[in-house]
């Protein structure tokens, strides 16, 4: 598969080349706090973002760097025992409490894709082909350890300053046998206020099929806004809660970030 996406990739590469084409390098940062019963997960992400556009056609990339920095924290009782292992009752247990912290920093799985728009005046359409590479430490935390073909088709309608936007996709994860990990569909649906021409509102609504077996449900709400700076820079901040509550799971996110546009 992953032949097959760079052969694409090199033909409409050469097409573009003899065509009158745009080209760009954004570069976008984020920090994401994640919070859970026992502890939260800072994530510091930079990333360089390559494109290419011809007529209906783009190319693109995502190179990330990413940090981490996992704080838990966990409590004991001890009982006082006697030399024979018995407790002792009169004597009142300890409760231990403890912290925990893990760091860990450096290139993340990097992705590549290909996507193609259509739509008339209002409804825009968008099919697009990703491919994901392993290029992260999973044992660190910094990947899948997967290497993750995707296919999805999104639709948009604009009405007045409300954009309903909605997409489906399918994912194939190239693993080892052995792993718990499959395949998956995902869906998302959502809306957006174009407040006025900088500032954008949005609510989003995501879900998916189990990643791997016997996975919490995936359900995830999100609100956003989006603030276009100036020309070239933008601004975002968003706060998220997945529906179900799962130990596996945070309990909420807050993130916030910045995309520059060269």
């Amino acid at each position: 598969m992953l032949k097959k996406i760079i052969i694409i990739n090199s033909v409409l590469f050469n097409t573009l080349l003899h065509a009158d084409t745009q080209t760009g390098l954004d570069v976008s940062g984020k920090y994401q706090q994640q919070n859970y019963g026992n502890g939260q997960s800072q994530i510091y992400r930079l990333a360089l973002q390559p494109w290419v556009v011809y007529d209906a056609w783009m190319l693109y990339a995502d190179i990330p760097f990413e940090s981490y920095n996992n704080t838990s924290h966990s409590s004991q009782t001890i009982y006082t025992r006697s030399s024979t292992g018995r407790i002792i009752r009169r004597i009142q247990p300890q409760i231990i409490n403890s912290t925990s912290t893990q760091r860990q920093q450096g290139i993340s799985d990097t992705s590549l894709g290909v996507s193609y728009s259509l739509g008339k005046q209002n409804w825009q359409h968008n099919l697009a082909l990703d491919y994901k590479l392993a290029t992260g430490d999973a044992s660190l935390g910094l990947g899948s350890d997967t290497n993750d073909t995707s296919l999805s088709f999104s639709s948009s309608y604009m009405l007045n300053k409300v954009q309903l936007q909605a997409q489906i996709g399918h994912v194939w994860l190239n693993t080892s046998a052995t792993s718990s990990s499959k395949n998956y569909t995902f869906l998302s649906t959502g809306l957006s206020w174009k407040k006025d021409a900088r500032i954008t509102l949005s609510l989003n609504y995501t879900n998916q099929s189990e990643p791997y077996t016997n996975a919490p449900q995936q359900a995830y709400v999100q609100s956003r806004v989006d603030w276009h700076l100036v020309d070239k820079l933008k601004l975002f901040c968003s706060y998220g809660e997945y529906v179900q509550q799962h130990i596996s799971l945070p309990e909420n996110e807050f993130s916030i970030g910045t995309t520059f546009l060269f």
